[in-house]
């Protein structure tokens, strides 16, 4: 899932931010997360954490965001 042009230093890029917030689009439709809702906040700060911890495998990521 991660290509070569993918940032390993928890900088993100363009690609980056596309693969985040189709995570936090996903997740917000699964849990029924309302768009500018205080929970959506906190979903996307847990993802960019989880980025910037230099986790960037989409799966690793949903899985982590779908059990807070």
């Amino acid at each position: 899932m991660i290509g070569p042009h993918v940032s390993k230093s928890g900088v993100a890029y363009p690609d980056d931010l596309v693969l985040l917030k189709r995570i936090y689009d996903q997740v917000c439709v699964e849990r029924g997360i309302a768009r500018g809702s205080s929970e959506a906040s906190d979903l996307a700060i847990e993802a960019m954490k989880l980025f910037s911890a230099g986790i960037f495998d989409e799966d690793t990521i949903c899985r982590q965001l779908r059990h807070r």
